[in-house]
């Protein structure tokens, strides 16, 4: 929408400028009045170009998935970190769809393995992602051995992600490109 905003002023401003160095060329006898349509289109370009970097700014922090001004990664997963059953967290993603809206994915490593828990778990997630304004969360599961999941730091698998991880590449070759890898 500011896009075509942009377009339709410029349009505006361009008609309105041309007319403009039109009378001056008519109505002045300087030799110097033939310098008033090329000035004013050059300002006229200036104009649009000033007014359109925000857009292509805008349009570029899309396209690149960037978070989201505002949200600070650090302070979501300290939350959901918090959130009773979650042992830790790993691979949070937020990024923009389009200019109001967000999304997020994540992986959550639990203590219990029942589903109906996992969901009292994610609703919980949701309503800590709504908070952050993010409408639409990913959220998957990593169910392991208790034994992995005694210390709520993650340090007592030295890091392994992939000791928990359950959706994996079946392919050895992309082991370290993977999420857990």
């Amino acid at each position: 929408m500011l896009g075509v905003l942009i377009h339709v002023v410029g349009d505006a401003a361009n008609n309105v400028g041309v007319i403009i160095s039109a009378l001056v060329i008519w109505l002045t006898s300087s030799p110097a009045r033939y310098y008033a349509d090329p000035a004013v289109s050059m300002a006229i370009a200036m104009v649009i170009l000033i007014t359109s970097l925000p857009l292509v700014r805008n349009a570029g922090r899309v396209l690149l998935e960037s978070v989201p001004s505002g949200i600070n990664l650090d302070d979501i997963r300290h939350d959901l970190e918090l959130i009773p059953g979650v042992r830790s967290i790993h691979e949070l993603h937020v990024w923009r769809l389009n200019q109001e809206k967000a999304l997020a994915s994540v992986h959550v490593a639990i203590v219990n393995e029942t589903v109906s828990e996992f969901v009292k778990i994610a609703k919980t997630m949701n309503a800590c992602f709504h908070s952050y304004g993010i409408h639409s969360a990913t959220v998957q599961p990593e169910i392991g051995p208790s034994s992995l999941l005694a210390d709520t730091t993650g340090t007592d698998y030295q890091g392994n992600w992939s000791q928990l991880c359950q959706v994996k590449c079946g392919s050895s070759s992309c082991e370290i490109l993977t999420c857990c890898g």
